[in-house]
C-alpha cells in the first residue's frame, strides 16, 4: 500500500506537469511558438529549468503533453454529449456540435496545439487516434440503419474533419465572428447532406398503346 507521503509526492508532480502544460500553453499563446523556449515556460509557471527538465526530457515531451492534453478534454467534452444521443442523427448533431463548441472555449490551447503541429516535427511521432474513424463508424450505422443515406462514409467523415480543423483556425482569427451562427450552419449543412435522397416520383406521362402507335 502507498505511503501517504508518496501519494502526495504524486499529486505535487502531477501538480507540476500540469502547471507547465498551462504556462505552455500561454507562452506559445502570448508569444509565439519561436519564443516559448523552456526557460521562458519554466519562469511562467513559477519554476527553474531544471525543474522543469525533471518532469519532461526535453521540450518537444512538454509540446506533446500540450498536444495530448487537448485531445483527451476533448474526446471527454464530447463524450458527456454523445452520451445523451440515441439516434444516428443525434449523434451527428452532437459530434459536430460539442467539437466545434469545444474549439470556442478553449482557444489558447487549440491555438498553442495548432502552432506545435505547424512547427514541430518531433510531435508528429505522437500516438493519436485517427479522428476520422470514429466519425466513419457511425456514418455507417446511420446507413446500416437506414437512416442516413447512400454516400462514401469515409469521404464524408473526412470532410467534416477538414470543416473542424479549418474551423479552429477561422475562429481564432476572426474574434468578431458570430460563433452560434456558424456553428448552426456547419452543423446543418452536414445533417442535409447524409439524408436519404427523396423518392422520385413515378412517371405521370401517358402510356402509349400499341394499337393506337399502329
Amino acid at each position: 500500500m502507498r505511503s501517504k507521503e508518496s501519494e502526495a509526492i504524486s499529486r505535487t508532480r502531477r501538480a507540476r506537469r500540469e502547471d507547465l502544460i498551462a504556462a505552455a500553453i500561454r507562452v506559445i499563446s502570448r508569444d509565439g511558438y519561436r519564443a516559448a523556449s523552456l526557460d521562458r515556460i519554466a519562469q511562467e509557471a513559477g519554476t527553474s529549468k531544471g525543474t522543469a527538465l525533471y518532469h519532461f526530457s526535453s521540450k518537444e515531451e512538454l509540446y506533446g503533453a500540450v498536444v495530448t492534453r487537448l485531445y483527451e478534454a476533448g474526446a471527454a467534452f464530447m463524450a458527456e454529449r454523445l452520451r445523451t444521443a440515441s439516434t444516428p442523427t443525434e449523434k451527428l448533431r452532437a459530434y459536430l456540435d460539442s467539437n466545434l463548441r469545444f474549439i470556442t472555449l478553449n482557444p489558447a490551447h487549440v491555438g498553442a496545439t495548432q502552432r506545435i503541429l505547424e512547427n514541430s516535427d518531433a510531435i508528429q511521432t505522437i500516438q493519436l487516434d485517427d479522428a476520422a474513424a470514429p466519425l466513419r463508424r457511425l456514418l455507417e450505422s446511420g446507413q446500416d440503419s437506414g437512416e442516413f443515406g447512400v454516400f462514401d462514409p469515409e469521404v464524408t467523415a473526412l470532410s467534416i474533419r477538414s470543416v473542424i480543423d479549418v474551423a479552429a483556425f477561422y475562429f481564432l482569427r476572426h474574434p468578431e465572428l458570430d460563433l452560434d451562427h456558424y456553428i448552426g450552419e456547419a452543423v446543418a449543412l452536414f445533417l442535409r447532406s447524409v439524408r436519404p435522397a427523396p423518392a422520385t416520383p413515378a412517371s405521370t406521362a401517358p402510356t402509349i398503346d400499341s394499337e393506337d402507335a399502329s
